[in-house]
């Protein structure tokens, strides 16, 4: 299971691919829709993001805790769940913009080097080490939302 968060009016450079026709299209016909998308998923970064509840959570938590004064207390608690709650296009572009300074001075790393010895220092059988941060996900996170205008988690 994970969260799916798609972009409410993403800024699209090129058009989506059409979808074969399930019922009768060949192997190489669906391998190269499924090129096609991922390609065009790479090119179109604020249509979509997705996660595994592994990394999702400590993502979420973490944008809980660097955006308290953006996000209000239902949407730092709906962001736990994937029942289809938007975060509007302002709030998002804020996100972006408070992502994007934290990453530029340092404190991302800071964060996920602190996080990573309260890890580390866990023991083995702790469930706890099983949800990673990390600074790809913080970025790749922020190119989503910089081009989603606004987001639903679903």
């Amino acid at each position: 299971m994970g969260m799916d968060v798609f972009g409410i009016n993403p800024e699209l450079k090129s058009e989506k691919p059409t979808a074969p026709d399930w019922d009768t299209a060949t192997d190489e016909q669906q391998n190269k829709y499924f090129r096609e998308s991922a390609k065009w998923e790479a090119e179109n970064p604020g249509y979509y993001f997705r996660n595994n509840m592994w990394h999702w959570r400590p993502l979420w938590e973490y944008i809980c805790f660097v955006c308290s004064e953006i996000l209000t207390e239902e949407d730092m608690d709906a962001g736990h769940y994937n029942d289809g709650h938007k975060i509007n296009k302002k709030k998002a572009k804020k996100i972006a913009h408070r992502l994007e300074g934290l990453l530029i001075d340092g404190a991302v790393q800071r964060y996920a080097d602190e996080r990573q010895e309260q890890l580390d220092a866990l023991s083995e059988d702790d469930w706890a080490k099983n949800y990673p941060f990390s600074i790809e996900n913080v970025e790749e996170f922020l190119a989503f939302v910089k081009e989603s205008g606004g987001f639903k988690i679903c």
